[in-house]
């Protein structure tokens, strides 16, 4: 009877370990779904091109600072998460989110977010004390386009402005420090950073758009929610225009040898299903159509954004040689 009793306590132990370790993995997976890679992948594609398009970094320097570029990324969303709760709670394609569905506490979620934020910034100032002001004002802007009192998400234009910035100019800045191109060469800073924001400009407005509903109903008063859907693909569609138009122009200018127009002509049939979902979206403007849309963009712009990448990298070895 003993030995049984004994045999029993030992199985009960077992599953109870069982449980902690499935606890365990599901909290670690719900720690990673609050940082919302999936969101910032355009945002570390803008890093990296500006990392590599003056020269080839260090590879263990790139390295390490891509980490803390992702973790003060990664830091930022998570804040907007903590100030969007209800937002959230209220939109029937983010209330899964960790925190607007209870999975995490807002309380815990602030903690984990300040916890990346001394990680990414300790991180920098070893590797590389001149990124430190760059990280502490991308960090200021991601934190004032959700907190109060500035939640500049809430004023019209600045907020797709400030997206722009925060996606495009600031992870291209950083990259850019990298090589020290931060400091020189402002022709090629600029031919490189305004498509960029343009890009990340119109993909905020079209997310607005598929939180339109949301967004009216609360109170929050974007630049779609006052200037309508409509009006709001619109002007996502000149941007996205304007970026991809920006290229030719700098060969006009000068600013962008003629032969490396070929690798913009290779891209494009990329960029055909994103203009299709486009198209749609433009029709009917709804949630679900953004929602495509955007998986769409992700689907073919990574595709397009690591054939640009390889690219560039090929030039730069070339240049070496």
């Amino acid at each position: 009877m003993c030995a049984y009793a004994q045999v029993t306590i030992v199985e009960v132990k077992e599953v109870v370990s069982a449980f902690q370790r499935v606890h365990l993995f599901a909290t670690s997976v719900e720690y990673f779904r609050v940082t919302r890679v999936g969101s910032w992948i355009g945002w570390i594609f803008s890093f990296c091109f500006g990392s590599i398009v003056l020269g080839l970094p260090p590879l263990h320097h790139f390295i390490l600072v891509l980490f803390a570029f992702s973790l003060a990324t990664a830091s930022v969303f998570i804040l907007n998460q903590y100030f969007d709760e209800k937002e959230d709670q209220a939109n029937t394609f983010k209330s899964s989110l960790p925190v607007a569905s209870g999975k995490i506490t807002p309380r815990i979620a602030l903690i984990f977010s300040l916890m990346l934020i001394v990680s990414g910034l300790i991180l920098v100032v070893i590797v590389n004390t001149g990124l430190t002001l760059l990280f502490i004002v991308y960090l200021v802007f991601g934190a004032a386009y959700s907190a109060p009192p500035f939640r500049l998400k809430t004023v019209p234009v600045a907020d797709f402005i400030v997206s722009g910035m925060g996606g495009g100019f600031m992870p291209f800045l950083m990259g850019l420090e990298l090589v020290g191109g931060v400091g020189f060469n402002i022709s090629v800073i600029l031919s490189g950073v305004v498509p960029l924001m343009l890009i990340h400009c119109g993909g905020h407005i079209i997310q607005a758009v598929g939180d339109y509903e949301v967004d009216r109903r609360m109170g929050v008063y974007t630049f779609v929610v006052k200037y309508g859907k409509k009006n709001g693909v619109i002007v996502a569609g000149i941007l996205f225009l304007s970026a991809g138009f920006l290229p030719l122009l700098y060969s006009v200018f000068g600013l962008l040898p003629y032969e490396h127009l070929r690798i913009f002509f290779i891209l494009f049939p990329l960029s055909m299903p994103i203009i299709k979902r486009y198209t749609a979206v433009l029709k009917k403007p709804s949630s679900q159509n953004v929602i495509s849309m955007q998986k769409t963009a992700t689907k073919y712009g990574v595709i397009g954004a690591t054939v640009l990448l390889c690219y560039i990298i090929l030039v730069n070895i070339g240049n070496i040689s």
